[in-house]
């Protein structure tokens, strides 16, 4: 991938990761607004003496959100290193379309589709399924679950 369009993706990476920082942020702001208010109350003072309000605003910030930061700091790593764009498994470029869709993917579709299809992590994706360490068919065990059911 040549330098502008890295350039480019960096860009992208950056403002999506600023938008979700934003909106955290916006919540940051209501819920201090809002604490303010409720601390007018001097019984609620102590109450509140040891509210750490970053550690509940950490706490409602979504999971998903929380990783897509992580995905997006990452991608910004592989910028830098020379392998952004290019698939994990497989090493091949992944096509600009997805990474319009997706800036911080690590997979190219193909495995991002035999992902999903497992529910596999990335890091998995490599790991467990293309070393075929996923867990052989057993038939000894199919018989004794149709023989005398799941539970015994």
């Amino acid at each position: 991938m040549d330098k502008e369009k890295l350039q480019y993706f960096r860009n992208l990476l950056l403002e999506k990761k600023k938008g979700i920082l934003s909106r955290y942020l916006e919540n940051e702001e209501i819920i201090r607004k809002m604490k303010e208010e409720e601390l007018t109350i001097p019984e609620q003072l102590e109450d509140y003496a040891n509210f750490n309000i970053s550690e509940i605003l950490l706490g409602e910030m979504e999971d998903v959100e929380i990783k897509i930061i992580r995905e997006i700091d990452k991608a910004l790593e592989r910028i830098n290193d020379g392998t952004y764009g290019y698939c994990e498994v497989c090493g091949k470029p992944i096509e600009e379309k997805r990474l319009e869709a997706i800036p911080w993917t690590t997979l190219c579709i193909e495995h991002a589709k035999e992902a999903e299809k497992y529910q596999l992590t990335p890091d998995s994706v490599y790991k467990d399924y293309l070393e075929e360490s996923l867990i052989p068919y057993d038939e000894e065990l199919d018989k004794e679950i149709k023989e005398e059911g799941f539970d015994k």
